[in-house]
């Protein structure tokens, strides 16, 4: 059954990839171009080329923080919709703290930074998530609100009250710069060693390590402490964890401030790794796009990582296709909606399947019972 079950989690993604590429296929022939072609220039452009591959690890970078900032949510059964409004605040936090500062040596000031992020994160997220365990609000109505307001909230502080004042006069609406100390290092002298160089190696930065190492010790957590056994027995049944003497609310409490908390680190690739300072321009969507990626990794920590990259390698690719083969990016990104459906629709089609069958199996291995002891023709009916 093991083995089996294996093959099965295997397959899902898969098949729904293939699936997703028969979808875009016909898409494809209907505009009048060779489904092969199209796929090959995707796949040589994205895979091929050293500032390809480079991009696609600095645009993995923040998914795989999204991914894990949804996934622990979603692993006690809430549903944090507002990623998005949380890495908001939390690049704000991490911007002030690093053009404000000054003098700090980066063992200090970079710490600071990240700290602060992930503290903007958790207040973003703590109105929520109170709102929720206290008076029964639904997290999925109150984030998206948060997440309206943090936009708004967000815009407000960097055209208002922090805009850099050596922009004035020009449509340039942003921090000032941060501090060097508070800036991610960047890959690129490491890549460098081995003859990489470029502006997209240098785009590649530590936060990648930190994003990794992060999925690594959720997923340690998740399996081998106790804390991780709270957090699956409450998924499981919250009724039986209860009663267990788990505490509920305060397992809910502590995941989605840890998944606020990674979430205020999302916006740091741009921010301290690549351009220094916040403006209008930050990027937007990586909030959604790690409910995507926590959906593809079936909220595993370490299936995130493959998951992020594989969303990076389609943008990567719709770039490819769209100047290469004047193919609409749209194509691709069609695609991609149509392999995170088939991969849902099939994960449940998996759940129900080994539902039914462990139900089966109970039933095959129960011990008859004192009824099908006196069926006719047993020794005790006859007798």
């Amino acid at each position: 059954m093991k083995a089996r079950l294996l093959l099965l989690q295997i397959a899902a993604p898969v098949v729904a990839i293939l699936f997703g590429m028969l979808i875009s296929s016909i898409i494809i022939l209907a505009i009048g171009r060779n489904p092969l072609e199209v796929f090959g220039i995707m796949v040589r452009f994205s895979l091929t080329r050293t500032d390809s591959l480079f991009s696609i690890l600095f645009k993995s970078t923040p998914l795989i923080l999204a991914g894990l900032a949804v996934a622990m949510s979603f692993r006690v059964n809430l549903f944090n919709i507002g990623v998005e409004g949380q890495y908001y605040i939390g690049a704000f936090f991490a911007a002030y703290v690093g053009f404000t500062l000054r003098g700090l040596p980066p063992l200090v000031h970079l710490p600071l930074a990240l700290a602060a992020a992930m503290i903007g994160g958790m207040l973003w997220g703590l109105l929520p998530i109170v709102l929720k365990l206290r008076r029964g609000a639904h997290e999925v109505i109150t984030t998206i609100m948060m997440n309206y307001i943090a936009s708004a909230l967000l815009l407000y502080l960097i055209a208002d009250i922090f805009r850099d004042p050596a922009q004035a006069g020009t449509p340039r609406v942003r921090t000032p710069d941060v501090a060097g100390a508070a800036r991610i290092p960047s890959l690129g002298p490491f890549f460098a060693q081995f003859g990489l160089t470029g502006s997209d190696v240098q785009k590649v930065n530590a936060l990648i390590i930190i994003g990794i190492v992060l999925a690594v010790v959720l997923a340690y957590a998740l399996a081998r402490t106790r804390f991780g056994y709270e957090v699956r027995a409450v998924a499981a049944n919250p009724l039986a964890a209860e009663a267990a003497g788990i505490p509920n609310a305060r397992v809910q409490f502590l995941v989605f401030m840890l998944s606020a908390g990674i979430a205020g680190l999302v916006g740091l690739n741009d921010i301290l790794g690549f351009f220094g300072y916040l403006d209008i321009d930050f990027p937007k969507g990586l909030g959604f796009l790690g409910i995507s990626i926590a959906l593809l990794a079936k909220n595993h920590p370490i299936g995130v990582i493959p998951a992020a990259l594989l969303l990076g390698f389609l943008d990567r690719g719709a770039q490819g296709v769209q100047f290469f083969a004047r193919v609409p990016k749209e194509t691709i990104v069609i695609m991609q909606a149509i392999i995170i459906l088939a991969i849902v629709v099939a994960y449940e089609l998996m759940t129900r399947y080994v539902r039914v069958q462990r139900k089966r199996e109970a039933q095959l291995g129960t011990p008859p019972g004192p009824q099908a002891a006196m069926q006719p023709g047993s020794a005790e009916a006859g007798s």
